[in-house]
Order: structure tokens, then sequence, then C-alpha cells
């Protein structure tokens, strides 16, 4: 009796393990999945115009546990706000890939040339592009403290936004 009892305790508790597993990957992937690795910035650019939006841009590598920091403790939970909808897109971009992108003015080049037009060579870094690729907001390289991180990514996004309206002042002005 005493062997059928642990039997059944041994299998309920592996069942209930191997449910928080499978719960535990779900999550990560709902997470992963929040943010878009882009290929396209031309067609992105076309939308940044419409919406006066920014552009928050990670260079990611893919064996780097700094940039699944940021993606899944920063990033994903502000595009899951959708707090930064009327400021900013936010996306990703895996610079050791080898496949082919394109890029603001519709050439198509590696991910890794694009990263470089940036200085973006350590991952993760953060740029904060406009419309035509033009960076208007400090980038952000590495994360130490993830508490912090996000009154500094918010400054910069804020700086980006306040860049891109102006920069659209003086462009109405001028017609």
């Amino acid at each position: 009796m005493r062997f059928i009892l642990s039997s059944i305790f041994c299998i309920f508790l592996s069942t209930n393990l191997c449910a928080k597993e499978s719960t535990t990957e779900s999550a990560s992937e709902v997470i992963k999945s929040a943010l878009i690795e882009e290929s396209d910035f031309q067609k992105l650019s076309q939308q940044m115009k419409k919406d006066s939006l920014g552009l928050v841009l990670m260079f990611h590598a893919e064996h780097c546990p700094y940039c699944a920091l940021m993606e899944n403790d920063i990033l994903s939970p502000m595009v899951k706000s959708k707090e930064y909808d009327k400021k900013v897109l936010i996306r990703k971009l895996q610079i050791d890939e080898s496949r082919q992108i394109k890029d603001f003015t519709g050439k198509i080049i590696e991910p890794s040339d694009f990263s470089n037009r940036y200085d973006a060579t350590l991952t993760p870094t953060l740029v904060f592009l406009d419309y035509q690729g033009n960076e208007k907001a400090e980038k952000m390289i590495g994360i130490n403290t993830v508490e912090l991180f996000g009154a500094y990514l918010d400054a910069e996004i804020d700086k980006l936004k306040t860049n891109i309206d102006a920069d659209l002042a003086a462009t109405s002005t001028s017609k």
C-alpha cells in the first residue's frame, strides 16, 4: 500500500512539475513574441512618418543573456503595456544573423552592416531613430540595474519624441 501511495505521489508531483515547466515556457514565448524582429525598415519608416513616431531599436545577438534580460524585463513589458504606442515603435534586430534586411532607403543589406551604421557592435544597444533613420537621442549600450534602467530609457524616449515633434514643427512652418 505504501508503494502505491508513494507512486501516486511521485506521479502527481512530476505532473505538477511538468505543468509548471510548460507554463513557464509558454509565458516566456509570449514575452518574446511581444517584440518584433524587424526586417523592413523602409516599410516601417512609412508608418513612423505617417504617425509621427520614433523608433527604439534594440540591436541584439543570439546568445546574449543581457539582450534577453533587456527584452524580457524592459522592452516586452513596454510593448504589452501599450503606454508608448503614441510615442514610439519598439523593435529588435539580431546582428549576428546571416540574412538580409531592407534599410530605411530600401537598400538590401546584412544586419551587421546596418548595426555598424550606428556604431552598435556591442549588444544590447538601443538606438533612438526618426523615420529617416537618424539618431535623435543618445544611444544606450548594455544594461546594468533593471530597476533604474526604465527611468533612463523613458528619458531618452522623451528626448526622441521632443526632437521628432520639433522637426515636424520646423518642416510645417517652412512650407
